[in-house]
């Protein structure tokens, strides 16, 4: 397996399925190295698909047909907070090849298949003006419209409508975040356009809270292919979403209740300043 160019950092391992295209051969699923090795498969005619399996949130599911097998995410648990439960965690390092039209004859020669995987995970990052920064105690950030499976088979991400988690934070006049996905999505469950969105519920420091919408449809469309252009680009990992310069996000002014304890921590979201760090000797 030829994986220059593709990451620095190889996965554990792959699972490699092997799809009957006729009633001659028979499904066989197995592990290999990252970078390959052999294995047994009887003559006949196939597709395959292969992936990593070292994965901490991707999940693949309907392994039984090449037509079916598809990388999805689980629900965001864990984060103490009722407005995240709709949401599903953006996907982990994921790389996916596949095989279209492979034969195995019944000769003794042991055929040698040169295979090139793909990361289908691609990082989005974002930026937003903001007004009132003081008032804002922590940020839960989702975007919706985008690719949160992937369908190995078609080599396509598949947006079901279910809204992905954002990692957010706040500093220096804007909110900034970030999220992952399986890309722009080319399948999707509705017949209808699709739009996409950030989607940010901002908590105040008196417990109230603020919803800010902004749309992203424009600056996360893929370009279009130049005449001519007949391979496949590779995709990005990583994308910065470029907003119109007049979006802005007002946060509206609100009090502060008055520490009565005298104590405690201090739970809002840290500004990302420069910091200042002390170094310490360890023996």
């Amino acid at each position: 397996m030829d994986w220059e160019g593709v990451t620095g950092r190889l996965p554990e391992g792959v699972r490699v399925i092997f799809y009957p295209k006729d009633a001659q051969g028979r499904k066989i699923d197995t592990y290999l190295p990252a970078k390959g090795g052999e294995m047994k498969v009887p003559p006949g005619h196939y597709l395959a698909v292969i992936y990593n399996y070292d994965t901490e949130v991707v999940q693949v599911k309907g392994e039984d047909s090449y037509e079916t097998i598809m990388a999805c995410t689980g629900n965001c648990t864990g984060l103490g907070d009722s407005e995240t439960e709709n949401m599903v965690w953006g996907p982990d390092n994921f790389y996916v090849a596949t095989l279209d039209d492979v034969e195995i004859g019944k000769g003794e020669e042991l055929p040698t298949l040169e295979v090139r995987p793909k990361s289908v995970v691609t990082t989005y990052i974002f930026s937003i003006k903001t007004e009132g920064l003081k008032n804002v105690s922590s940020i839960i950030g989702s975007v919706s419209g985008m690719a949160e499976c992937y369908h190995l088979g078609k080599g396509a991400g598949l947006c079901r409508f279910a809204p992905i988690y954002c990692e957010t934070g706040k500093g220096n006049g804007v909110i900034k975040g970030s999220f992952t996905c399986f890309g722009h999505p080319e399948l999707t469950q509705a017949r209808a356009d699709i739009t996409q969105f950030l989607n940010l519920i901002i908590v105040r420091v008196d417990g109230s809270r603020q919803e800010a919408k902004v749309e992203i449809t424009e600056a996360v469309k893929p370009p279009e292919d130049e005449p001519g252009e007949g391979d496949e680009k590779p995709q990005e990992s990583e994308i910065e979403i470029e907003l119109p310069d007049d979006e802005k996000i007002v946060v509206d002014d609100v009090e502060v209740p008055p520490d009565e304890s005298g104590g405690g921590f201090d739970g809002s979201v840290s500004d990302w300043d420069d910091e200042t760090n002390v170094e310490l000797p360890v023996g």
